[in-house]
């Protein structure tokens, strides 16, 4: 190649290069204004275009007359953007956001520290503004929203806020929002819900979220590069949540809270046997309506402020909450605690023996202090040797050892059945009385109970077994603990005539909660009928319009004949106003009342526990010859039913029946 043909090579080659430069450059303009023109314009104006969600207000619970247990408030809200105005360490994000919360400092004449500590508070959702100041003047609103550019990362706006008129009266009832967790945002139920919305975390908030929470609205804006608001294009306004009237008497369920607190806190003064004094740590109550199932009032003691849920607990309430010191204030004990409900069952136990055809109204059996099965003796908590009696003098007594003899007798019969073919009366007629089971209460977390039969302790053994093994082999040999795991390891399976004979009198391992009691009581108060219990009664628009009535659904039905009815309701009425001795077991707690004129049948309970204080139930009705309420107390580590939960029974029904305030005074220790 010569000389002069290499610039002309060059040439050439730069040539080509630069057109093909020039031809790619071409090409992608041609792709971008042509081939995605649209979507780049969609991006562009995007980028001017802002979303603003608006939060709608939650529906209210009412009482049965309309008063509001919970309801909504406006307060005028500044809040910021954590990520906008601090780094990870909680310093300015820039110079700009040190500037903004200088403002923001004076402004709302707050310390910029507690400021930033609200920023950076756990109690607030990620996902959303955190409130920096509540309830603050309208010229405040007013200027963070006319001077944006001053106010980065800042919103101000009117936010409805959950409130609670009577502070912490239904707690347990109305229960509290909280944040949405990842795992129900999955689920189908929360369709639509996004991170941070707050949603029922308890009682009938929760049970009731698709009609409480309301439909959040959508504000469309123009913003400028500055983010400085120029127009609105559009506003879907948020759509106010449904509101929920309950069954409840406000007045009533006021009463029975604090005669349920003072009852238990007075009781504390009853000294026992050994010198010491009734703990009686906590309790619960429950009132019905026994034509329906519908809840007049429910309190359960300990009981917590709702108000403390609102934008989120604090660690150190969640802290005082979950500590067994403070016996645990979330708990609804009407509905999620289940206890040995002792002889307040003993009216299960005898329909058992009357449907199981064991006893007639008229048969009788005898009621001595002790009583035998095998090497092993069972005591009646009488002393005294009360002759023969039927099922009503029984109930009226609380006769242990009567409801042991039908246990025997019943076990006895099963046994002689062969293993696959089992009737197990008791169990079956429990499951007429929704016991077992849960009720299906429209408040959540409802404890089923436990009625042991045969296959219920094979099971249990099954699931425990290595655990009484294990126990067998490393406690001390021949010591009572080491011999009785050693027998539930080798036979723990087997249902033996002492579980029997402990079930017939509500002990062993039956558990109720204090709600399927009051059910239990509906039922023999209405003529068999067990409803579900329900809190809610229908849901009603902001105008009162009827959106949906929440009907009485039926559980059940008992298979006891109108005579058999009779016997049990006989039973129940001596004890409380049979005063001739020996009297009824209830009988004192209600000496001056006036039964007369608003009869009362009811039965006492005393539940052992060991190694804690024996447990104290009362279940009763009222009027006995109209039965309009259902009402049950169980207060733990209460001692005697007659001691403690029978007067707190008898205060009630003075508030029901507009009696007056009486005196909480000791009664004598029976059953």
């Amino acid at each position: 190649m010569t000389t002069d043909e290499r610039p002309t090579l060059r040439l050439t080659l730069l040539t080509v290069l630069v057109a093909g430069m020039l031809l790619a450059l071409l090409s992608r303009l041609w792709f971008l204004q042509v081939l995605a023109g649209e979507r780049y314009a969609e991006l562009a104006d995007s980028n001017r275009v802002r979303f603003v969600v608006l939060d709608a207000p939650r529906g209210r619970i009412l009482a049965q007359d309309g008063q509001e247990l919970v309801k909504n408030r406006p307060a005028q809200t500044v809040s910021a953007h954590p990520r906008d105005l601090l780094d990870l360490r909680g310093e300015p994000l820039d110079e700009d956001a040190a500037r903004v919360l200088d403002r923001l400092s004076v402004l709302l004449d707050l310390e910029q520290d507690r400021i930033v500590e609200r920023l950076l508070s756990r109690k607030y959702s990620p996902f959303r503004p955190v409130p920096v100041a509540e309830d603050v003047p309208r010229e405040v609103i007013l200027a963070v929203n006319e001077h944006k550019e001053l106010f980065r990362g800042v919103e101000a706006e009117t936010l409805p806020v959950r409130t609670y008129p009577h502070g912490t009266m239904a707690a347990h009832l109305v229960g509290y929002l909280g944040e949405i967790n990842e795992t129900e945002l999955t689920e189908v139920e929360y369709a639509g819900y996004r991170p941070g919305d707050l949603i029922g975390w308890a009682g009938l908030e929760r049970t009731y979220e698709s009609d409480l929470n309301g439909q959040e609205g959508l504000r469309k804006l123009e913003v400028n590069a500055k983010g400085d608001v120029l127009r609105v294009f559009e506003e879907r306004p948020p759509v106010r949540g449904n509101d929920l009237v309950t069954s409840l008497d406000l007045e009533l369920q006021g009463e029975v809270e604090r005669i349920l607190e003072e009852g238990i806190i007075a009781s504390r003064e009853i000294e026992r046997k050994d010198g010491r004094f009734l703990p009686s740590v906590a309790g619960a109550a429950v009132v019905l309506d026994p034509r329906d199932g519908s809840v007049r009032a429910m309190a359960s003691y300990p009981v917590f402020d709702p108000s403390q849920f609102v934008g989120g607990v604090t660690q150190g309430y969640w802290d005082f909450l979950r500590d067994a010191a403070n016996e645990y204030p979330l708990l609804n004990r009407a509905v999620q605690s289940a206890y040995p409900p002792g002889s307040v069952f003993k009216i299960v136990s005898g329909s058992a023996a009357l449907l199981g055809g064991l006893i007639t109204t008229e048969s009788r059996i005898s009621c001595p202090p002790a009583w035998r099965l095998g090497n092993l003796t069972f005591r009646n908590w009488s002393p005294r040797h009360e002759g023969s009696m039927d099922l009503t003098r029984a109930l009226k007594r609380s006769c242990d050892t009567f409801f042991y003899e039908l246990a025997r007798q019943e076990w006895s019969r099963e046994e002689a059945q062969p293993d696959d073919q089992v009737d197990e009366t008791l169990p079956r007629v429990a499951a007429e009385f929704g016991l077992g089971a849960r009720l299906g209460v429209d408040l959540p977390s409802e404890s089923p109970g436990v009625i042991p039969s045969r296959e219920w302790r094979k099971t249990y053994w099954e699931q425990h077994k290595d655990t009484y093994c294990r126990k067998a082999e490393e406690l001390t040999p021949g010591s009572y603990a080491q011999r009785v795991n050693a027998d539930l390891c080798r036979d723990g399976g087997r249902w033996r005539g002492g579980d029997a004979v402990n079930r017939s009198i509500g002990q062993g391992d039956v558990l109720l909660t204090p709600l399927q009691v009051a059910a239990t009581y509906m039922a023999i108060a209405n003529g068999g009928t067990v409803y579900a219990p329900q809190v809610g009664e229908r849901i009603v628009d902001f105008d009162g319009t009827v959106i949906r009535e929440i009907e009485p659904e039926v559980v059940s039905t008992l298979s006891l004949t109108p005579a058999q009815m009779a016997e049990i309701r006989r039973g129940l009425e001596a004890v409380v106003m049979d005063r001739t001795f020996p009297s009824g077991t209830g009988s004192s707690a209600f000496r001056d009342f006036p039964i007369e004129t608003i009869p009362v049948a009811g039965k006492t309970g005393t539940a052992e526990l060991r190694p804690k204080v024996p447990y104290a139930w009362f279940a009763s009705y009222a009027p006995a010859n109209d039965p309009q309420y259902v009402v049950v107390v169980a207060v733990e580590q209460g001692g005697g039913g007659s001691q403690t939960a029978a007067p707190i029974v008898r205060s009630i029904y003075d508030a029901i029946f507009d009696l007056g305030d009486t005196e909480f005074e000791e009664g004598p220790r029976t059953d």
